[in-house]
């Protein structure tokens, strides 16, 4: 069923054969290593300065036929500031991927326009969505051009003709729901790719995918599964997912909707439905499968080296070009300097990252303290009880502002031994030069096991006295408890930003290591809640409803009257 022959690398032939995307037509390259040059790279050096050569042609070339042939759509400014203020004030209470905000206000836009309850496409539908991002300011003003709108209007009119073709052959209710969330996702992420292509993603995960398949066994990343039996055929989507999850911080859709695309299965005719079906299904199963939640963590462990030379080669913008590539001494002077950068960027960052979570914090905590907190003081206890409602407002926001003073950037040893690392896979032609994978041992200690369970019911039964000291009544020491572990998995998330540019480990001193012990137990129940709040978003389910749809709707009728009012003025001419 899966045609692995798009990605991956070909060692009879010594190929490499992978997808890039221009306008949706899908070109395939092949880029032969044997008739290349003579130079200092190995082959995955050679590969790396070729890619980064066909992107930067790809790219001019779009550049001039733009230039040349394309006229720009025009967006009218009215409502622009309020329309970007809520969507500042909605993407702060998600504390989503920034790289995720433009397709995740595109997948918003796509749910509340099109009906899959009765048959109706706006023919404009491009045209509003574009107004409505460039409003919002995801997008600058006369940066799309007419031609990617009726792109947008083509893959609409597809991928939603395909939904009322599958519905027509198909009875059960859960499928329908699922062609359709699948449906939406796809078409999210394509009118995403239409506005900025993605390219330089693609070109990277080919690039990495073809370092790791003889780095990692699959035998060595199993994982014990309920619902699937993972097979050999499996192992490049595994990889895929994986690399795009830990590197690039993709989304599901984004990843689907690359897979789709690099195994041939999109929707089409009324034959390839079905198999668009089936393959989505396995898409569904793998990607919350153990195997690939295991090799996310195993490549985000080890990936300080691919981070480096995804954001030094194939990010947008990235300084270093194919004269980095000469020869050591100019690669190790180029990293060194673009290291030093990356460490700065980390450190604003981290402050970005606080900001943030201390205005996510203070949003939800605001609106279910009106919600929940306050009406149980008046109609419990007959009147506010002040101190556990100021803590609970302010003491996780003050907590993950001063968890800022513990993070640092690595130092300059860690420095030098990514910069050899990064020369070792581009540069040396010995295989045990070449960075190896470390695979973790799982540690299945009882003991360990044992008091780490004791460590945890002291940390919330300490914390559960010293609250009922403070006279928390339960629904108080509830919400406190449960900002506390959203505060400390945040502050987590944030050390995590370090770890992602670290290839060596600095030596924990005792306090850490009690610090640590500590607040696990929050940071783990931080993490439940997070990814129980990211799939139930009440805050934002209430934007949305509430606030957004009004907004949006009065927004387009404002529109519509002053184009009105503006052709009047044009017939009085």
């Amino acid at each position: 069923m899966f045609n692995n022959r798009i990605f991956l690398y070909n060692k009879k032939h010594k190929q490499f054969l992978f997808v890039i995307y221009h306008n949706y037509v899908i070109i395939l390259i092949v880029n032969k290593i044997t008739s290349a040059k003579p130079s200092r790279q190995n082959n995955l050096g050679k590969l790396l300065l070729s890619s980064i050569q066909k992107i930067k042609t790809l790219e001019e070339k779009k550049s001039k036929k733009i230039e040349k042939n394309e006229s720009f759509f025009n967006v009218p400014t009215v409502g622009s500031k309020v329309s970007a203020t809520y969507e500042q004030i909605r993407n702060a209470s998600e504390y989503e991927n920034y790289g995720t905000l433009r397709q995740r206000a595109v997948k918003r836009f796509v749910k509340r326009t099109l009906s899959f309850s009765v048959k109706n496409l706006n023919k404009n539908f491009g045209e509003e969505l574009i107004t409505e991002l460039t409003q919002a300011e995801y997008i600058q003003n006369n940066s799309v051009t007419k031609k990617q709108i009726a792109t947008i209007n083509s893959d609409v009119k597809k991928y939603y003709s395909a939904y009322w073709t599958y519905s027509k052959i198909e009875d059960i209710t859960q499928k329908k729901i699922n062609f359709k969330n699948w449906i939406i996702e796809i078409l999210s992420v394509r009118i995403d790719n239409t506005i900025e292509n993605n390219i330089r993603d693609l070109s990277f995960l080919h690039f990495a995918i073809s370092y790791l398949d003889d780095q990692i066994d699959l035998k060595d990343i199993i994982q014990k599964e309920n619902v699937i039996k993972i097979q050999e055929e499996d192992k490049l989507i595994i990889l895929y997912i994986a690399l795009s999850k830990a590197i690039l911080e993709s989304n599901n859709a984004t990843i689907r909707t690359a897979l789709i695309d690099s195994y041939n299965q999109d929707v089409g005719l009324l034959g390839l439905l079905h198999k668009f079906e089936n393959f989505n299904n396995k898409l569904d199963v793998l990607l919350d499968s153990n195997t690939v939640n295991y090799t996310t963590r195993i490549i985000s462990r080890n990936g300080a080296s691919l981070r480096v030379i995804y954001q030094g080669f194939y990010s947008k913008d990235a300084p270093l070009t194919e004269n980095s590539l000469k020869n050591e001494d100019r690669l190790t002077y180029d990293l060194d300097d673009f290291i030093s950068s990356q460490y700065y960027k980390l450190d604003k960052s981290l402050d970005r990252g606080v900001l943030k979570g201390i205005v996510f914090l203070l949003i939800t905590k605001g609106i279910i303290g009106l919600a929940v907190e306050v009406p149980y003081d008046i109609f419990v206890i007959g009147h506010i009880v002040w101190l556990p409602l100021i803590m609970n407002l302010f003491f996780p926001a003050i907590f993950i502002a001063l968890s800022r003073l513990t993070l640092t950037s690595p130092d300059n040893r860690n420095t030098k031994a990514l910069i050899s690392q990064i020369e070792s896979i581009l540069m040396s032609d010995n295989e045990e030069d070449v960075p190896k994978i470390k695979i973790p041992k799982k540690n299945t200690n009882p003991t360990f096991a044992f008091i780490y369970s004791i460590v945890f019911i002291l940390a919330f039964s300490g914390l559960a006295y010293l609250l009922f000291i403070l006279k928390f009544n339960i629904v108080q020491g509830v919400i406190f408890f449960t900002f506390l572990s959203t505060a400390s998995y945040l502050a987590f998330r944030m050390s995590l930003q370090i770890r992602k540019l670290e290839v060596t480990e600095a030596p924990k001193g005792s306090i850490a290591l009690l610090r640590d012990i500590i607040y696990l137990p929050f940071i783990q129940v931080g993490q439940t809640i997070s990814m129980k709040y990211a799939k139930i978003n009440i805050v934002s389910a209430f934007l949305d409803m509430v606030i957004e749809m009004p907004l949006k709707s009065a927004l387009r009728t404002i529109r519509g009257w002053t184009s009105f009012i503006s052709s009047k003025k044009d017939d009085l001419i």
